[in-house]
């Protein structure tokens, strides 16, 4: 809730038959099959038990978050939908270079319906929440001009007005507090971006150190207070507890409004010194056939909270052991700090679910949570040498949980919960810079400082593929007559490539026929030439970092972007409702495949350009 706002919100008549759709990024079907970890997740155990889940869900090539998840809503691959990858070039060639490259989490490249265009097309009441490739607001991704559009509502690609910080005392500008405060210890000012804020550190009366924070000259203002970093893990108590309540900052034209949640973990005795974190200050963007006034944008701020997304890692320069990870010698101290804002980010994406659920009673939700992938890539690869980062996996899909139960409650028997995941995730603890060897072989162009030139460059690297950099392209430098040369050049050295330490190839597969391309959709006119993938533990860079081709990573982590046929890559497919019978076990389906099985549940036609299919169809 919101420091001195109105916190209530009108409830809506249900609709019937209603879909729940929630794609939980990175969580793997082998995880759930082999893991322990997997016992944190009752709420998919029990879906399943009273639906149907697939084998294993197959995910786009590179196996990444922005290129799947848009196969997911459109029910087509890349080289229709036009998303290719989370970095990717725009088409068409003509009119843009391949080395240049485009986020394809946002809608910009999209050129294929998704699901929650189609189905307010077809006059279902919709919700599409935090999915890919709804920001920008477009006509294709916003169905603009629908006599009933879906309702949008975005936070992770908006403008971001200032990141997460962790201040200490130095980072702020201390000032004299004014007269007549009682219990004042000191007084300051910082600012977020362009916005203004003050603190005021006291003890209040039980003796309890808080800093009331606020914009100067206003009188609205929240208290963060301090606590030491949780203990308790997140299931069975309230999510981010020790966080101040949200300040809504209102600053006029030309800056959206945002919501600040601050926590204090950190401060001496006599005030000196600090932690304080401020969580990020992010636009949540809406869109409901028209891109929604302030006035709006701030009804639901009151009553659901602010955007925060992702959590925010204590950076390791800082000072005393608060800095010092867990695998340097740490205590656990700044990962569970870690873990509390990624709280945060939960427990608002919980809100604004919860929001959307009861003031639009839609038909159709489509959501997203960046959860089990942000915390994997952290310390999946950890937590198999050393297993007190087990017990913070366990901690993070709590958090997990947490969210996939609220789904699961907001559906009643009459109605169909969807859990998806765009692909799973493996340990990694080599680096492969395919780079190296591509430039010995006149594949790839360095200039004077030793950096890839990617302008002059014959074959442009993106995860586990290549696009031949051909004269189609703005700039490009290979002719159409020789890309077949080329490919077969690259496909050599790739499969050339050994570790010095064993021997033993590291590349496993090249994929580079027309069929391939139109299995996996990795082709098309902003998609690639060829795609490989890599023996379990390494992974291939797009770096150049002196002329070694395998190099041990400092500390492993978790990764994805592999083959998707692998079974770490594939994502998860859990489904129950009246049309879908208990127990039911489906074999491994596609990404593709989801949005026409969403749709066949909801009664409607799939996504125009969908080609996937109903595992119900048969049915």
């Amino acid at each position: 809730m919101l420091a001195g706002l109105a916190t209530g919100a009108a409830y809506a008549p249900p609709a019937a038959g209603r879909v729940v759709v929630v794609s939980l990024d990175g969580m793997g079907s082998a995880f759930l099959a082999r893991d322990p970890v997997a016992r944190e997740l009752p709420t998919l155990a029990s879906v399943r038990a009273r639906g149907a889940q697939a084998e294993g869900l197959i995910s786009h090539m590179p196996s990444t978050t922005a290129n799947t998840h848009a196969a997911l809503w459109t029910g087509t691959w890349g080289d229709v939908n036009g998303i290719t990858a989370n970095a990717m070039p725009l088409a068409p060639r003509t009119r843009h270079a391949a080395s240049t490259r485009v986020s394809g989490y946002r809608s910009d490249g999209l050129r294929a319906e998704p699901l929650w265009v189609a189905a307010a097309r077809q006059g279902v009441p919709t919700v599409a929440l935090q999915a890919t490739q709804l920001y920008p607001f477009t006509g294709l991704t916003a169905g603009a001009g629908l006599p009933h559009p879906p309702r949008l509502l975005h936070g992770y690609q908006a403008p971001r007005i200032s990141s997460g910080r962790w201040l200490r005392a130095r980072d702020l500008d201390r000032v004299s507090c004014a007269p007549g405060e009682p219990g004042a210890l000191a007084c300051y000012r910082w600012q977020a971006g362009p916005i203004h804020l003050a603190g005021l550190l006291r003890r209040d009366e039980r003796g309890v150190i808080a800093m009331r924070i606020g914009q100067p000259g206003q009188a609205r203002h929240v208290s963060a207070h301090l606590a030491d970093a949780e203990h308790v893990p997140p299931a069975g108590r309230p999510l981010a507890r020790h966080f101040s309540e949200g300040l809504l900052v209102d600053d006029g034209p030309g800056v959206p409004p945002v919501v600040a949640y601050f926590r204090l973990f950190d401060v001496t005795d006599n005030g000196s010194d600090l932690l304080l974190f401020q969580a990020p200050l992010q636009e949540l963007a809406m869109y409901h056939g028209r891109v929604a006034s302030r006035s709006e944008q701030i009804a639901v701020l009151e009553a659901a909270g602010g955007f925060v997304g992702n959590g925010s890692s204590e950076p390791w320069s800082r000072d005393g052991a608060s800095g010092v990870p867990l695998w340097r010698g740490g205590t656990g101290l700044r990962e569970r700090r870690y873990l509390e804002t990624v709280e945060l980010g939960v427990r608002q994406s919980i809100r604004h679910a919860e929001y959307a659920w009861r003031t639009y009673a839609p038909r159709l939700l489509v959501s997203y949570l960046s959860m089990p992938d942000e915390t994997e890539h952290a310390w999946l690869g950890l937590s198999q040498a050393d297993r007190r980062h087990v017990e913070l996996r366990r901690w993070a899909y709590q958090l997990a949980e947490r969210a996939a139960g609220t789904f699961a409650n907001m559906v009643t028997p009459a109605d169909h919960i969807v859990f998806v995941s765009d692909h799973g995730m493996a340990p990694v603890t080599h680096d492969v810079q395919v780079a190296v060897a591509l430039r010995a072989r006149g594949l790839v162009a360095v200039d004077a400082s030793g950096t890839i030139d990617p302008t002059r460059s014959q074959v442009l690297h993106t995860r586990n593929c290549l696009l031949v950099h051909t004269t189609d392209w703005q700039g490009g430098v290979v002719a159409p007559r020789d890309r077949r040369g080329v490919m077969t050049a690259a496909s050599d050295v790739l499969r050339a490539i050994a570790d010095p330490a064993t021997g033993q190839s590291i590349v496993t597969s090249v994929l580079a026929s027309s069929e391939d391309r139109r299995r996996i959709g990795f082709g098309g006119a902003n998609g690639f030439d060829l795609c490989f993938d890599t023996r379990p533990g390494y992974m291939a860079t797009d770096r150049l970092e002196g002329d070694q081709l395998v190099v041990r990573r400092a500390l492993p982590t978790g990764e994805h972007g592999f083959l998707p046929s692998r079974q770490d890559m594939h994502g998860i497919l859990i489904a129950a409702g009246p049309r879908i019978a208990p127990g039911r076990a489906w074999p491994i389906l596609r990404a593709i495949d989801v949005a026409p099985l969403v749709s066949d549940l909801l009664g409607i036609s799939p996504p125009r350009q969908a080609v996937g299919q109903s595992p119900l169809a048969d049915r």
